[in-house]
């Protein structure tokens, strides 16, 4: 334990490059994807908390753990081992997950606001959500249908195939331990994993759409 807190800048930097090196090795997606992945880095400031310093210790343990970096190199292969998966990849879909990414993080702090969801600003927020939804899909399958966008967001089944898939997503929960971990050594936000607030965030995404059908 000692000798991964005395750790130098350059050996911490050195363990995450092999860490990556491994996960992404052999994956055939465009390259800017994988510097994206190996920019996901801790930087552990001169004088980190304790917290910061708990954090890195496992995130240190589990980047050298074989299980943990087969299981999570497995899903970056299997995800996008498939042209779909190789076009999610791509720098223009990237775009698209970042933009719609901030939508959400809009919706988000609008209604943790506490802006009503029957509001005229909750609805305008809605439905770029839902016109952004259907552009993503379009970009993948072709198919542009914002009334079935909308329909996903207003009929939401937590237990659909899409609900499924990330709650049984075994990469998925490992690949967001790591970016919690990096987050808390960086002291950046880490990603909202509470299941509640995420069902308060689509009822209020709902609610604001149905304004716009009644």
């Amino acid at each position: 334990m000692h000798k991964l807190v005395s750790m130098s800048d350059d050996d911490r930097d050195r363990l995450i490059d092999q860490f990556w090196d491994f996960v992404t090795d052999g994956l055939d997606v465009h390259p800017s994807y994988v510097e994206g992945l190996q920019s996901r880095r801790p930087r552990l400031p001169e004088e980190p908390s304790t917290e910061q310093l708990e954090a890195w210790i496992e995130l240190a343990e589990i980047v050298q753990d074989a299980e943990f970096r087969t299981a999570l190199r497995d899903f970056f292969h299997r995800t996008f081992g498939t042209e779909k998966g190789r076009l999610m990849a791509s720098p223009e879909m990237m775009d698209r997950f970042e933009r719609h990414r901030l939508l959400r993080l809009e919706a988000r702090a609008a209604q943790q606001a506490g802006v009503p969801a029957e509001s005229p600003q909750a609805r305008d927020i809605a439905e770029r959500v839902a016109a952004d939804s259907a552009e993503l899909v379009s970009a993948m399958t072709g198919e542009h249908d914002i009334d079935k966008a909308r329909r996903s967001i207003v009929e939401f089944d937590p237990n659909g195939r899409a609900a499924q898939w990330v709650a049984g997503s075994t990469g998925l929960k490992l690949l967001t331990r790591y970016l919690s971990l990096v987050a808390t050594v960086n002291g950046t936000p880490k990603p909202d994993l509470d299941p509640d607030r995420a069902a308060a965030l689509r009822e209020w995404t709902a609610t604001a759409l149905r304004q716009g059908t009644g």
